[in-house]
């Protein structure tokens, strides 16, 4: 009978074990997918060797790698005046210094993320080795962070240079004697210095030359010189004893603690044509990388010059300039040739005003023929009417101005064809208002009214009301539109505390781009309140306005001007309508982190995760 069971046993098993080699065929499934990173079996040199003067570094790994992009990553210091060599031979990574070393200096080499294993592409993060070419082997380092002065955002990539000399200038004339690079955080650490006394910068570096280049690099610097050290300190631990021993512990401090830098750009003047446009036959576009207000002259070369033959419209900050060419003698030129002139600066910083011709042209829209023998010209033709715009819409804020906006330069507005009408009941009644032209913009009138919560209103203007540069008339204007409800509108209200100086608040997007909705002067400790508020999620942040000119002031490396300090109040303030959003705000003495918590965002995070957790159990 245990025979029979034995060989029934036996049977079963081969039957499976056929059947199931044979169910799937085709490739393996291969498993889980590898998230390993490669790990380094030896290196040549070994970790904190001294005496190493070979120029070539060799790293073996466990399984084959690529190395991706390390000639941006890889950072050594002292900086190499060449560019180091990388190859990869196996499971080795050969790094060619390409240059003879330093006597008795300790080497940093800091690989980033640069390289990864071969298959998965997992890469080997924060790789470092450091070695000696003497005897002695430095360990003292310098860590912090790299934030953007006006947003607190990290700066990632950027350099850390290091000086031993004392000179203002060494950032502009010589290579750092140390240096690192930030990663995604902004953060770095300078590795393996010697005892000594340093100057600290950061820099964009945008030419890679390893100096600072004014007008196109970006810097940080510390206004303290900085001498690290390290220092043990012993732990004694009184729970494990001997007869005659007891246990130490203890943890190197190393000092300074984290340095924070903050990046900026210095305000120079580096004024030029950037591009130019000729989009329509009347209108020329120029653009220069900074304002014109003031310096910029324009002649004709190709054609008479007469009185009036041009308007000039200037942008909000002067930087780009727009030519409405009135006479259609010259506008209907192909070929327009002019002459520029505006201020330039020579090399010992003088004012000089110069002179540039530029050559623009323009063709008539072109169609081709439906037979596509040939093409044939469409003239576009002239607009004899011109229709105005404005600002209304359905929920129109009643803080706001209506404007009225015309496609070319007004010449003349006849104020005695334009009507604004309050509707009470079902009727509308005629109310009065105030009309200017803007400032800037000749194509834009201002309309000011109090206006009223909730309420009706109608914008009538007659045609020919507007007579544009070009002799063409507006055609007829009626607008309806109702102003928003008082109980749409929220407030955020803050008591602010511990103001030194005058301090500019403002109240921003809860966005990348920080959209300023508004801004309020706080020159004492009170309250401060943003009101007519559309319902939405906002930042508060505050600029010390140190020399209170009224905004944020770049710093200045020749004269060692840190640039004005922002601070964010570090939760999302959301505004509904018809409440008051009231809180304190104690501005601290300095900020240098920007984690802004959105309480409703991680409360929704607290909230999945339970879920999250909960289903998890029940399975």
């Amino acid at each position: 009978m245990a025979n029979k069971i034995l060989l029934l046993v036996i049977i079963v098993i081969v039957y499976f074990s056929f059947f199931t080699s044979c169910a799937n065929i085709g490739m393996p499934s291969g498993g889980l997918k590898d998230t390993i990173p490669p790990v380094v079996l030896r290196s040549i040199p070994v970790a904190e060797q001294t005496n190493f003067t070979d120029q070539k570094i060799r790293l073996t790994f466990n399984e084959f790698v690529i190395v991706e992009g390390l000639n941006e990553k890889f950072v050594v210091s002292p900086p190499l005046s060449k560019k180091p060599l990388f190859r990869t031979k196996g499971k080795t990574v050969v790094v060619d210094l390409n240059e003879k070393l330093k006597p008795n200096t300790t080497y940093s080499l800091d690989f980033k993320d640069g390289i990864s294993d071969n298959n998965e592409r997992n890469p080997l993060r924060n790789l470092r080795l450091a070695f000696s070419t003497g005897s002695q082997f430095d360990t003292l380092r310098i860590v912090g962070f790299v934030k953007e002065a006006f947003s607190l955002e990290p700066i990632p990539n950027t350099y850390i240079m290091l000086y031993r000399g004392r000179s203002d200038t060494l950032v502009q004339t010589t290579r750092p004697d140390f240096i690192a690079k930030t990663d995604q955080n902004g953060f770095f650490a300078v590795t393996n210095l010697p005892a000594d006394t340093f100057q600290v910068y950061g820099l964009s570096d945008v030419d890679n030359n390893l100096k600072f280049t004014p007008g196109a690099d970006s810097i940080s610097f510390i206004d303290d010189l900085i001498i690290p050290s390290a220092k043990f300190l012993p732990l004694r631990d009184t729970t494990i004893t001997g007869m005659d021993t007891l246990l130490i512990f203890g943890k190197t401090k190393f000092s300074p603690d984290p340095l924070y830098l903050l990046r900026f750009g210095e305000d120079y003047f580096d004024l030029r044509l950037d591009k130019y446009e000729h989009s329509t036959r009347k209108v020329v576009d120029l653009f220069f990388t900074q304002t014109v207000a003031d310096t910029f002259n324009i002649e004709p070369l190709n054609f008479e010059a007469k009185p009036g033959w041009k308007y000039v419209e200037m942008s909000a900050k002067s930087d780009s300039v727009r030519i409405w060419l009135t006479d259609s003698m010259d506008y209907k030129k192909d070929t327009l040739i002019f002459k520029l002139s505006y201020l330039q600066q020579d090399s010992l910083k003088q004012f000089y005003t110069f002179s540039d011709t530029i050559r623009l042209y323009y063709t008539d829209v072109t169609q081709a023929a439906k037979n596509k023998r040939k093409e044939r010209r469409k003239v576009e033709s002239e607009e004899l009417s011109v229709i105005l715009e404005t600002n209304t819409k359905s929920g129109f804020d009643i803080y706001r101005d209506l404007t009225i906006e015309s496609p070319e330069p007004i010449a003349l507005f006849d104020t005695t064809m334009i009507s604004l009408l309050e509707k009470k009941d079902t009727t509308y009644y005629p109310i009065s208002y105030k009309l200017s032209p803007d400032s800037l913009n000749k194509r834009l009138y201002i309309l000011k009214h109090p206006w009223k919560y909730g309420t009706n209103y109608q914008l009538l203007i007659d045609s020919a009301a507007v007579t544009t540069i070009y002799s063409t008339y507006s055609k007829k204007l009626k607008q309806e539109f109702k102003t928003q409800e008082e109980e749409y509108y929220g407030k955020i209200i803050l008591n602010l505390s511990n103001v030194t100086m005058p301090t500019i608040v403002q109240l921003l997007s809860d966005e990348k781009d920080e959209k300023i909705y508004q801004s309020v002067l706080a020159s004492k400790d009170g309250l401060i309140t943003f009101k007519f508020l559309e319902p939405r999620k906002y930042v508060v942040k505050a600029i010390f306005d140190k020399n209170n000119n009224g905004k944020w002031d770049s710093g200045n490396l020749k004269k060692r001007i840190q640039p004005e300090e922002v601070m964010y109040y570090l939760s999302v303030k959301k505004v509904r309508s018809n409440w008051d959003n009231k809180d304190n705000w104690a501005l601290p003495t300095r900020q240098l982190s920007k984690k802004i918590v959105d309480e409703e965002v991680e409360a929704q995070k607290l909230k999945d995760k339970l879920m999250k957790k909960k289903s998890n159990k029940a399975f």
